[in-house]
């Protein structure tokens, strides 16, 4: 295998595992809606969100300090 082909094949995979991740998160997401309910869960997911940017602001300013 060539030295130039590495970066090309580092790319690739993670484009795949990307693409792989993504149908995942539907096929879970659609599942959950299913179950939960779209609004619920869309109310769930907000939440999360909301408390990892503040949880990653907090973790930023003590590492910042």
């Amino acid at each position: 295998m060539e030295e130039n082909s590495m970066p090309e094949l580092k790319t690739t995979i993670t484009v795949v595992e990307i693409i792989v991740a993504v149908v995942l998160t539907m096929l879970l997401g659609d599942y959950l809606g299913y179950k939960v309910g779209r609004w619920r869960l869309a109310a769930i997911l907000g939440i999360v969100a909301l408390v990892s940017i503040v949880a990653f602001a907090i973790y930023a300013a003590v590492v910042l300090i």
